[in-house]
């Protein structure tokens, strides 16, 4: 049952799963091209002097990738399933609603984070290139929100999309929004190393919130 469930799953992600793909790997490398371009003006000790001494951070362009990933895997993945009406033939299937939409919910999740490991590790390892272990490691701190910020966006897609009641969907959204926010309110380099805990733990809440909203859906609630 989980192949054929997530066989189904791949067959609505798959446009989005590539082109996400691509275009993540193609900011990164994008990105360490004007570096390459900026260093060559400019001495590395000095570059990284502005990085430490003037909370530059030279990763910008990356910030809200991961977010719109996120977002449009879950559209494509959830969006079909309530406007196409497939999402009751699929908590109709022989296994319980909680266990259908565990399955959707984790090929979903596993997705998206083949896409952002493959992220990571290119923007890491090219990186390591440019700058010293260090830099490179408060960078991994700094970042590590923007991802978290993509699986939440993802949950709260899903959410907002599989809640029968126009009214909680604009309750969802708004506070799905606001803990989004959360994730992009610190610019400076490190300033959520302290708060890096507490997102994933909001994280999880997000996740187990989806499965909530599958079966108010499989209710009927109103």
């Amino acid at each position: 049952m989980w192949k054929s469930m997530f066989y189904k799953e791949w067959i609505k992600i798959r446009l989005v799963f590539w082109l996400s793909f691509v275009v993540g790997i193609g900011i990164v490398v994008a990105m360490y091209a004007i570096i390459r371009g900026e260093l060559a003006d400019m001495p590395t000790n000095h570059y990284i002097w502005n990085m430490i001494n003037r909370n530059f951070v030279f990763f910008t362009l990356f910030k809200f990738v991961p977010l719109g990933i996120g977002t449009l895997i879950g559209i494509s993945q959830f969006i079909p399933e309530i406007t196409e009406k497939r999402l009751k033939l699929t908590l109709h299937l022989p296994l319980n609603e909680e266990k259908a939409g565990l399955q959707m919910v984790t090929f979903g999740v596993i997705s998206i984070f083949i896409i952002f490991s493959l992220m990571l590790f290119a923007f890491l390892g090219m990186g390591r290139y440019f700058f010293p272990f260090e830099v490179m490691r408060v960078a991994a701190i700094t970042v590590a929100p923007w991802f978290m910020a993509g699986f939440t966006a993802y949950f709260v897609t899903g959410i907002v999309a599989i809640e029968p009641i126009w009214k909680y969907r604009i309750a969802y959204l708004i506070i799905g929004g606001l803990f989004v926010k959360m994730y992009f309110v610190l610019w400076e380099a490190g300033s959520y190393i302290h708060a890096n805990a507490f997102f994933a733990a909001l994280l999880v809440l997000f996740s187990v919130s989806i499965l909530f909203s599958i079966y108010r859906f499989r209710k009927g609630e109103m």
